[in-house]
């Protein structure tokens, strides 16, 4: 009973891709030190995000001001 099955096209696999190239000791070297470069960035832009900033709530009169020259801080 093939004839009630659709015919169905199926597309040849394509051909394997070529092998991977072998790098040279300069790209090794330069890949390195650019690693090393992305690294050292990455920890400094971490250090910036540490800064704790303390809300109104912090504030030992009760009054809404921080003692940030009474400014609401970001969390007050």
């Amino acid at each position: 009973m093939s004839f009630l099955k659709p015919k169905v096209y199926v597309p040849p696999a394509p051909p394997p891709p070529p092998p991977p190239v072998e790098a040279a000791e300069e790209d090794t070297q330069r890949s390195a030190a650019l690693a090393e470069e992305a690294i050292k960035k990455a920890r400094r832009r971490k250090g910036a995000g540490s800064t704790i900033v303390a809300g109104s709530g912090m504030a030992e009169d009760g009054s809404d001001f921080t003692a940030t020259g009474g400014k609401p801080t970001l969390l007050g």
